[in-house]
C-alpha cells in the first residue's frame, strides 16, 4: 500500500501551462483592435439654443415667401396681398419682387417652398429672378 502512494505522489507533479494559443490570440486581436479604434469617432457639438427671450417678438412683421408648385407661382407677403403668377412668368415674378422691395426697403430675405416634384431647372429660374 505504501508503494501506490509514493507512486501516486511522484505523478502529480504540477504541469507548465501552455499559453501559446493565447499569445496567438492575442497577436490576433490586438492589431485589429488598433485598426477598428481609427473609425469609431465620438464628436459632440455643444450648441447654444436660443430661448424665447432670446429673439425679439415684433408684431406685425414682414415676411415673404414664394411657394413653386407645378400648376403655379405663389407669392405670400404677410402685411401684403398674396399674388399668383404663371409658372414660368419670371417677368411678373420680378415685377412683384421689385414693388414689395420699394415698399419693405428693410427686408432682404425671402422664403423659397417648391413642391417635392418640381425640377431643379425650375427651381435654378427662380433663384435667378
Amino acid at each position: 500500500m505504501r508503494r501506490r502512494r509514493e507512486k501516486r505522489a511522484r505523478n502529480t507533479s504540477a504541469e507548465e501551462l501552455n499559453v501559446t494559443p493565447l499569445m496567438n490570440l492575442f497577436v490576433a486581436i490586438v492589431p485589429l483592435l488598433l485598426l477598428s479604434a481609427v473609425f469609431v469617432s465620438v464628436a459632440s457639438i455643444d450648441l447654444a439654443t436660443a430661448t424665447s427671450s432670446d429673439v425679439p417678438q415684433k408684431r406685425g412683421q414682414f415676411s415673404l415667401a414664394l411657394r413653386v408648385t407645378p400648376s403655379a407661382w405663389y407669392v405670400d407677403a404677410r402685411g401684403s396681398a398674396s399674388v399668383v403668377l404663371d409658372k414660368g412668368d419670371s417677368d411678373g415674378l420680378l415685377e412683384v419682387l421689385d414693388r414689395l422691395r420699394v415698399e419693405h426697403p428693410d427686408h432682404t430675405s425671402v422664403l423659397v417652398v417648391c413642391a417635392e416634384d418640381i425640377e431643379y431647372s425650375e427651381v435654378v429660374a427662380v433663384l435667378d429672378v
